[in-house]
C-alpha cells in the first residue's frame, strides 16, 4: 500500500513538472535570469575596478562610468537613457543596438538596424528629418547602397552613417549610425 502510495504521488509530481505542464517554470525561468544578470553585474563591476556600474537586462548591457557619468548600451533593444537629445530622429521600426551619452550630454551617439526597407529610402527619410529639425546638410556622400553625411545647426554637428546591404532572400539589412555633439559656432 505505500508503494502504491509513493508511485502515484511521484506520477502527480512528474505531471505537474513535466515539459509544459509546470505552473512555476516561468517564474522559475525569470529567477534564474535576474540571478545570472545580477552576478554577470557583479563580475563586471568587479572587472571594472568598480568604476562602472552594469545593467544587464534581456536587452542588453548598459554601462555607467561612476566618475564621469557617461553611459553606453549595446544589445538588440537597449534603452536610451533620459535626457537623450531629441533632435535626433528614428526610423520606424529600428532596433537600436548602440546608445551613448556623455554625463554633459553633449555627444551622444545612437546605431539602429533597419530590416526591409531600402538605404536609399531610409536616407531620404533622415535627410528629411534633419531638415524638419533645423540641420542643414554640409556633406554628403552616396556609395552603392550607403550614405554619409554631415549636418550642422546652432553649434550642433551631427554626422549619420547609412549602410545597407542584400541578402540572399533580397531583403534588406541597413545599418544606421548618428553621432551629434556641441561644438563651438
Amino acid at each position: 500500500m505505500n508503494t502504491t502510495k509513493i508511485l502515484g504521488t511521484s506520477l502527480i509530481a512528474l505531471s505537474l513538472l513535466g515539459i509544459g505542464c509546470n505552473p512555476f517554470a516561468d517564474a522559475q525561468k525569470k529567477i534564474e535570469n535576474k540571478i545570472g544578470q545580477s552576478i554577470g553585474e557583479k563580475i563586471l563591476e568587479g572587472a571594472s575596478g568598480g568604476k562602472g556600474d552594469f545593467e544587464i537586462t534581456d536587452e542588453g548591457i548598459t554601462i555607467k562610468d561612476k566618475d564621469t557619468g557617461e553611459s553606453v548600451g549595446f544589445g538588440a533593444g537597449v534603452k536610451i537613457p533620459a535626457g537623450f537629445p531629441t533632435d535626433i530622429p528614428r526610423y520606424k521600426d529600428s532596433m537600436v543596438s548602440i546608445v551613448s551619452l556623455s554625463q554633459d550630454g553633449k555627444r551622444a551617439v545612437l546605431a539602429v538596424t533597419v530590416i526591409g526597407d531600402e538605404p536609399s529610402t531610409i536616407s531620404e527619410w533622415y535627410d528629411a528629418e534633419l531638415k524638419k529639425n533645423g540641420y542643414e546638410r554640409k556633406t554628403e556622400t552616396n556609395v552603392t547602397e550607403s550614405l554619409f553625411g554631415e549636418y550642422r545647426k546652432d553649434g550642433v554637428k551631427l554626422i549619420i552613417a547609412v549602410v545597407g546591404q542584400r541578402s540572399d532572400d533580397g531583403k534588406y539589412g541597413t545599418n544606421i549610425q548618428i553621432t551629434r555633439e556641441e561644438v563651438a559656432k
